[in-house]
């Protein structure tokens, strides 16, 4: 048998256990359905308006005082701060640059016709089977392990950079060249930055999904991994502020191979009054505030974050060849380029509301041959603390 064949096969098979296990985890006792009408009830709240994307998505303009986040328990009460009272500076002088200027062009981002009305925001409709597929896969990422699988045996597969400062972070950011490559669910590919505390964490990045969001776009997302509770998106205490930009549409256009290089310029920071954790976007010209964590959803990161990361995570069944990984090309150290290879530039972290180079560098950390990554360090110019990472898939 050839192995293109045996791959095609193992596959099938695959894809068969799996619609299997979507089928049983759908088979929900009295209780558990009951639970998941109240979880509708609450993510599906009235509507002001309604914007149905050229993809057929439809984002609800809700009340802000409405949306999900505050039917989270600890948030019943929430004293509510609109804005950080604190903003992030860099410091450091500027140097010059020892690669050529980084020629990249912001993603697109944002509802068409202007959004939603001041004081809703846009959450996307949701239906039952979506709520349990997004749970599953919810899960899913946060165990790290294929639940269709014996355990030990991880479905999950990095290429990332990870600071190594034993500091307290107060925030992460870059600019994250964004792509689109092959996944068939449940696969994915991420590339993203994140905070991590013990076993809590948050991340935001760009991602191609297609169990969760029903199609290969590549999309922006956020994960919440918080205590007792994990999510994707915006359904377990991330409180959305922007009323044009959801934190679950999709990106376009995307890069190419020796074309054109389309970025996203996404950050999280901690604001030292409040100690929430805010996530901006750069969007004409300007850092815009999407939403927030509020602190009191986290028990280890209500207080700081003690690592830092950035780069790519692919997820494949076991004995399913894993998808590529960030620009999905074969990543070399010494050929590694802005104009093929996927990257994060501008890659910073956040102390004592001062935005710096990662103190001590960072560690490469790739588990396959499959992908890599490599620390440029700061390269200076615009892009300064520059980040390669990616691989070509087919790790098993």
């Amino acid at each position: 048998m050839g192995l293109g064949v045996l791959l095609s096969y193992l596959l099938v098979c695959y894809l068969f256990f799996y619609c299997k296990c979507m089928e049983g985890y759908k088979k929900l006792s009295k209780e558990e359905d009951l639970e998941l009408e109240e979880q509708l009830k609450c993510w599906n709240k009235p509507t002001v308006k309604s914007i149905t994307t050229k993809y057929g998505d439809i984002y609800d303009c809700v009340d802000f005082y409405k949306q999900p986040a505050f039917d989270h328990p600890l948030l019943k009460n929430h004293n509510f701060h609109p804005e950080p009272t604190s903003t992030p500076r860099r410091v450091s002088p500027k140097k010059k640059s020892r690669i050529p200027k980084l020629d990249y062009i912001p993603v697109r981002i944002g509802l068409e016709g202007g959004g939603c009305p001041l004081g809703t925001v846009p959450i996307r409709r949701t239906v039952k089977d979506e709520l349990i597929t997004a749970k599953f896969h919810s899960e899913m990422h946060a165990s790290k392990v294929n639940p269709l699988d014996v355990p030990g045996f991880p479905g999950v597969h990095y290429c990332f950079a990870n600071s190594q400062a034993t500091i307290d972070y107060d925030g992460v950011g870059g600019t994250l060249s964004v792509w689109n490559l092959p996944a068939q669910a449940p696969q994915y590919t991420v590339v993203r930055i994140k905070l991590r505390n013990a076993d809590e964490s948050m991340e935001v990045g760009w991602t191609v999904n297609p169990g969760l969001y029903g199609d290969t776009r590549t999309h922006l997302y956020i994960y919440t991994n918080a205590s007792q509770s994990h999510c994707y998106n915006a359904q377990c205490g991330y409180v959305h502020l922007n009323p044009n930009i959801p934190v679950d549409g999709a990106l376009e256009p995307v890069s190419t191979y020796n074309g054109p290089k389309y970025s996203i310029t996404l950050s999280i920071y901690q604001n030292a009054a409040t100690k929430d954790w805010f996530l901006k976007v750069f969007k004409n010209g300007t850092h815009i505030n999407l939403g927030f964590w509020p602190h009191k959803i986290f028990t280890n990161l209500g207080n700081t974050a003690t690592h830092t990361e950035w780069g790519g995570e692919v997820f494949s069944p076991p004995k399913i060849p894993s998808p590529p990984a960030s620009s999905g090309h074969l990543l070399l150290s010494h050929e590694a380029d802005t104009a093929r290879d996927a990257y994060s530039g501008n890659s910073h972290i956040v102390v004592n509301n001062t935005i710096m180079d990662p103190p001590d560098g960072v560690l490469e950390i790739a588990d396959e041959t499959d992908y890599a990554v490599f620390d440029e360090g700061d390269v200076g110019g615009d892009i300064h603390y520059l980040i390669f990472y990616g691989g070509l898939g087919g790790a098993t």
